[in-house]
């Protein structure tokens, strides 16, 4: 189990980091397949001859291939229908109504929803590789029921392929199929009429289809609803559900209406898509139901029982460091002492030579420089702006001045009440 896991861990990751690439390359070989197919049914009219033999078919499959990958998906419808319109125009009466019909699909369903149109050519493929039973256990599992819709289609379109080149035989509509264009134009209704009832005679005579497509659409339904269900286990027993529907309804049908069916070929193509449906299941999550665990929770609005299952993932490995430098048991020869290092010869140590602290007296206070001696002339200035100077009026009450005296501080008793809320 751990190499299964491993393997799939390997791959996922691989998708993941290259599925820039990956993309483009599937829708590559989709359009390269759906091209080649068309382009082998050669039925081209003689005015297109010379332009479809300028290119080798192989280098005009990839061309389309590519204009199909960087197109969108409405655009690489378009150029499906021109395509298959071309190689059945040699019969213009079967080209048109190709033409009509393929336009219908386009405008009423595939404008709409361009990605789900695709199990269209999904459902054709799988018919071709013989393993159609594939279709409806995927889309249950992982797509909307809404894609019962697509998938009758690709039926519808299969079981008509046969018809198509019966039509397109040699001796079949050979006296239309040999008018000119402009002769045709002429003849419009008659032409049609007979493709008309062709058709009409080939749909209501082969009623398998139908039968098909009711038993596919009854797997979706049923894998759908049985894998969202809140119970261990629930993709896998809806995939082995779908294939005991699928068997059961083909049985039936090959009783009432005599289908031209193999039973131990269908049951082994049947369990064959439910292994395959299995794998891209795995490829997808593996669950631990063992590890489940409920959690209950609630707010003020609603009340939460949830379910938790973990995904079973690989334990990453641990770093193991290994011992370069062996041990000295491994090696009983190794001398791994290090050698003495040679002593030096004995000198007398040397004392450190300490400086010798010497004293400093006190320095003597320097004696202040005398003051310069003033001049007989600027003494005589002096006294003679003092002389000049007009004398002040003393104030009287100089000498009664006193300062107010301070005010006295109130006692306890005679302080106003403190209001709490204002701090002193």
């Amino acid at each position: 189990m751990e190499h299964i896991l491993i393997v799939r861990e390997t791959i996922v990751k691989f998708f993941k980091r290259f599925e820039v690439f990956i993309m483009p390359l599937l829708k590559f070989a989709l359009g390269y397949f759906v091209f080649a197919s068309v382009g082998s049914i050669g039925h081209i009219h003689e005015s297109i001859l010379p332009f479809t033999e300028l290119l080798n078919p192989t280098m005009l499959n990839i061309l389309f291939a590519l204009l199909f990958t960087v197109m969108p998906m409405n655009l690489g419808w378009l150029l499906i229908i021109l395509s298959i319109t071309a190689q059945v125009s040699a019969n213009i009466e079967v080209a048109v109504a190709v033409f009509l019909f393929m336009l219908f699909i386009f405008i009423f369903y595939v404008r709409m929803a361009p990605k789900e149109s695709l199990l269209i050519l999904f459902t054709i493929i799988a018919f071709h590789f013989n393993v159609p039973y594939l279709i409806p256990l995927i889309v249950g599992l992982y797509l909307p029921v809404t894609s019962i819709i697509p998938i009758t289609v690709g039926i519808f379109i299969n079981a008509q392929i046969p018809v198509l080149f019966g039509l397109l035989a040699p001796g079949q509509l050979a006296n239309i199929a040999d008018m000119e264009i402009a002769d045709l134009l002429t003849e419009i209704p008659e032409a049609f009429s007979v493709v008309y009832e062709t058709l009409m005679r080939t749909v209501t005579g082969t009623q398998d289809w139908v039968f098909v497509a009711v038993i596919f659409a009854m797997v979706i339904v049923l894998v759908h609803f049985v894998s969202r269900l809140a119970i261990d286990y629930s993709k896998e027993i809806a995939i082995a559900l779908g294939c005991v529907m699928n068997i059961f309804g083909l049985i039936v049908t090959v009783m009432v209406v005599d289908a031209n069916v193999e039973i131990g070929r269908m049951i082994g193509a049947t369990l064959l898509c439910g292994l395959l449906a299995g794998a891209v299941r795995c490829f997808d999550s593996i669950l631990a139901y063992q590890r489940a665990e409920s959690v209950q929770f609630e707010d003020d609005n609603n009340y939460y029982h949830v379910r938790m299952v973990p995904k079973v993932m690989l334990s990453k490995p641990k770093r193991v460091v290994k011992r370069i430098r062996p041990e000295t048991g491994d090696l009983p020869n190794l001398d791994t002492s290090r050698p003495e290092r040679p002593k030096r010869p004995d000198t007398p140590r040397r004392e450190p030579v300490r400086p010798v602290r010497q004293e400093t007296t006190r320095r003597e206070a320097m004696p202040r420089p005398e003051a310069p001696a003033v001049p007989e002339v600027s003494r005589q200035l002096e006294s003679e702006l003092v002389r000049r100077e007009p004398s002040r009026p003393v104030r009287q009450d100089a000498a009664r001045f006193e300062p107010p005296p301070r005010p006295q501080p109130r006692p306890e008793t005679e302080r106003p009440p403190r209001r709490p809320d204002v701090k002193e």
